[in-house]
């Protein structure tokens, strides 16, 4: 599981030619990252309650970036399903359909992952040791790359969805992330202004 891995046997493996691990997993790191760097603004601006609240969202994103390499594995797997005769291409298209309704649920998360930071971030900011706001900011950054992994891995998993439900609150959820980018870039902003004084 990535979780457990070395950074760099995760970076061996992401660089290589196997399809996963892919952009969903590394944007659910991403976001566990920055959420690590607003745990440590936390406790330098002694808030521990706010980094209690972090560290679970950690351990969250740490999840979903092993369930979104499985979700996308198994999509491989299905796509690679053979399709010699009517009842295989049949059999094919349900077995794809079903694996794009697991596999976007990863994506789909850490969006609600990216929410939880933007909170702790704002909250840490309302009182934020000035040591620490670069930290911050680089959090922020790390959550707008998260948001942009989840936004480009489910409008890759829309297109071929047949699932009209389940698209259009894939779309609504797409909006939501492109909000949640709006809000990262104005704190992104305001912390910018705070460091330059």
């Amino acid at each position: 599981m990535i979780r457990h891995e070395s950074i760099e046997d995760y970076l061996t493996r992401l660089a290589s030619g196997e399809p996963t691990p892919g952009g969903g997993a590394t944007g659910a790191l991403a976001v566990a990252e920055g959420v690590g760097l607003i745990c440590m603004a936390a406790r330098f601006s002694e808030r521990e309650d706010l980094a209690a609240e972090g560290e679970k969202v950690i351990g969250a994103c740490l999840r979903l970036s092993d369930a979104d390499e499985r979700g996308f594995a198994a999509v491989a797997d299905a796509y690679g399903l053979p399709q010699d005769t009517p009842e295989q291409k049949e059999h094919r298209s349900a077995a794809v359909q079903d694996a794009l309704a697991e596999a976007v649920r990863p994506p789909w998360d850490i969006v609600d992952a990216v929410a939880a930071a933007l909170d702790l971030a704002e909250r840490v900011l309302a009182d934020a040791n000035p040591h620490v706001l670069s930290d911050v900011g680089t959090a922020l950054g790390c959550a707008r790359a998260g948001l942009t992994a989840a936004v480009v891995t489910l409008l890759t998993d829309l297109s071929p969805l047949k699932d009209e439900t389940l698209a259009d609150e894939l779309r609504a959820e797409i909006d939501r992330a492109d909000r949640l980018t709006e809000r990262a870039d104005a704190m992104l902003a305001r912390v910018r202004e705070s460091i330059a004084g």
